[in-house]
């Protein structure tokens, strides 16, 4: 059965040395960071949101941005070297030492693309990442996590949960490749009969992976939604209570022989029902829609289907909300992370603000930057330091941005 984790004791992680190569704006970069509040402040397209990628990358080894590796290499370094390339290394200071990772980006022959990461030097994969360095990461376009699509919610929970738990990562990894593979199949099935046991093979890897995905999302959500919901009163000024609510596809822990009281903790399965008793139940689902499936050449029931709502005062905010609402509601969502990450691996997690302040009234903004004040290690990006108090500045080291080239203009006063 899935085991629900304990919060563990609090302590701080933090990036004491940042070293870039080739990447983004950044032809050489070395950086300290102090453990508390920094603020980065520069014109727009001079490196500000590339170095909150970058740390963000060593954290998940993707970007939150580019929608390939090798957009990361610095423009013009393929006309330095005959195989362009970007390395990104960190010194963490974690409570059990200081840790350094590396994450090099090299193009080789015939144009392929090869990633190489290494933990304290030696070589890793990427599920070795998990639990090395956690962030959280806040950019405007964030607002679409409450009215775009569910692929994106769908995402978010996804890194999220790969940064802190391991066993998730594995699931999800079996669970897509057994999900491409059944794919492929009834993308065949169109064009010539197949074998049924041809399919079962892959709902045997399927089922069991796709259960303890949904299991993990679910549990995830719940955590997250009781911690937004304090933040959230506080960003609203007491006058909305928010609900983030887990919406799956198909609910392997609700089937209907399964059925629970509507409004008791659902955030684990119902007392007495093991994970056999959700794969039997997954796979009835399966079998329930087997004519559809085959017809369209496409798996329709499980995790990948996913989404969760943001739900305020009873109101659907992806559906009913203003904008200044989903924006609140992201907001609490993200700064209800750092505290889930917290219990999740018993250290504060690196928090990433890329320019949130443009686009929030002067209440949520005094708000947001009462909470995260006298927080942990925490980088925000403006163009406009004007936007902050002078008591929250004096607070923070200032360093400033052009043409990737940083420089610090002050540092925090006790």
């Amino acid at each position: 059965m899935l085991q629900y984790f304990a919060p563990l004791p609090r302590t701080a992680m933090n990036i004491r040395h940042l070293s870039l190569t080739n990447v983004r704006l950044y032809a050489r970069l070395e950086l300290d960071l102090p453990g508390g509040l920094t603020i980065l402040q520069g014109d727009n397209a001079q490196g500000k949101t590339s170095l909150l990628e970058a740390v963000y990358f060593l954290a998940t080894s993707h970007s939150p941005h580019a929608t390939a590796d090798r957009q990361l290499i610095r423009w013009g370094a393929d006309q330095e070297a005959p195989y362009p390339y970007a390395m990104l290394k960190a010194e963490i200071q974690r409570r059990d030492g200081l840790h350094v990772l590396e994450i090099g980006i090299q193009v080789a022959e015939s144009n392929r693309l090869r990633k190489e990461i290494r933990i304290d030097r030696i070589p890793r994969r990427g599920i070795d990442l998990v639990g090395q360095l956690a962030v959280v990461l806040f950019v405007p376009g964030d607002v679409d996590l409450v009215s775009g699509g569910p692929v994106l919610r769908r995402a978010y929970l996804d890194d999220a949960l790969s940064q802190v738990d391991a066993a998730y990562v594995r699931a999800l990894d079996l669970f897509n490749r057994a999900l491409a593979q059944r794919n492929a199949l009834l993308r065949l099935a169109q064009e010539r009969h197949i074998d049924p046991d041809e399919l079962e093979v892959w709902n045997d890897q399927l089922v069991p992976a796709g259960v303890e995905v949904a299991l993990r999302r679910r549990e995830a959500v719940g955590q997250l939604s009781r911690l937004a919901m304090p933040i959230h009163q506080e960003l609203s000024g007491g006058r909305e209570y928010l609900h983030v609510v887990y919406q799956p596809n198909f609910d392997p822990a609700t089937p209907p022989e399964l059925t629970y009281q509507l409004g008791l903790d659902n955030t684990h399965p119902p007392e007495g029902v093991g994970m056999t008793d959700l794969q039997v139940a997954y796979r009835a689902a399966i079998a329930a829609r087997h004519g559809e499936e085959m017809a369209r050449g496409v798996t329709l029931v499980g995790p990948h289907r996913d989404d969760m709502r943001f739900v305020a005062n009873g109101v659907d905010l992806g559906e009913f909300g203003s904008r200044g609402q989903q924006r609140t509601a992201v907001l609490a969502l993200k700064l209800a992370e750092v505290a889930w990450m917290r219990e999740r691996i018993g250290e504060e997690p690196v928090l990433l603000l890329d320019e949130v302040l443009a686009e929030l009234d002067p209440t949520r903004r005094q708000s947001l930057l009462t909470h995260i004040g006298n927080s942990h290690q925490t980088i925000v990006t403006t163009t406009d330091i004007n936007r902050f108090d002078q008591h929250f500045i004096r607070q923070a080291t200032t360093l400033s941005v052009s043409g990737g080239i940083i420089l610090q203009t002050s540092t925090s006063q006790p």
